[in-house]
């Protein structure tokens, strides 16, 4: 059995698109009526920019409220953190902060990686939605954070795998320098013209 390199759990509020999201990038589908109950566990082996091979724990848990502390216990240990919000619902990324940010400082490893991620994407570029996250917005918690910043559309698939191939960029470069502490700064990647994350 091969053990987890990187333990990355995946938080925000319910139907988000957290299940997505994991979907598109381990299988490269689209699941419209997915829900999570609890938690789920998925391993990836998967190679960084620089070639090298790790082995990726990915936990998604579910965003309801009496779940809470599941997450609680799923954040522990967590190398990286994807907190999700829609960019189509202002008060997904209201409680960022207050609950999904504070959890992963409270109960994830010393200088957990963190990517807050806008979803449905699609939605807002088809105009079938409104934009109701302004991304100055995002920058400035994730500056306050050290977190990194994505825009995705899990149901075409932009912006998707850039993230995790962030994460496992970042993690591998703390890990060769010692430095399991430090966060990156600010940047932004994803389906919009921004530049990369690493």
């Amino acid at each position: 059995m091969e053990t987890v390199d990187l333990k990355l759990v995946l938080l925000g509020q319910p139907g988000v698109g957290k299940t997505c999201l994991v979907y598109r990038y381990l299988y490269n589908t689209f699941g419209e009526t997915i829900s999570t109950i609890g938690a789920s566990f998925a391993m990836k082996k998967v190679e960084s920019s620089a070639g090298r091979p790790c082995n990726l724990g990915i936990w998604d848990t579910a965003g309801q409220e009496r779940f809470d502390s599941l997450s609680s216990f799923y954040c522990r240990g967590a190398r990286a953190a994807i907190i999700c919000f829609d960019l189509t619902d202002k008060s997904s990324f209201d409680i960022l902060a207050t609950k999904w940010i504070r959890k992963v400082l409270e109960e994830a490893d010393q200088g957990c990686h963190i990517c807050l991620v806008g979803t449905k994407l699609d939605l807002v570029q088809s105009g079938q939605a409104s934009r109701a996250v302004k991304i100055e917005e995002v920058e400035a918690l994730a500056q306050k954070h050290h977190a990194h910043v994505f825009e995705t559309s899990s149901k075409q698939g932009d912006g998707v795998g850039g993230i995790f191939d962030c994460i496992v960029t970042q993690y591998q470069a703390r890990s060769a320098s010692g430095d399991g502490s430090s966060r990156g700064g600010v940047a932004v990647g994803g389906a919009t013209p921004r530049s990369g994350c690493c």
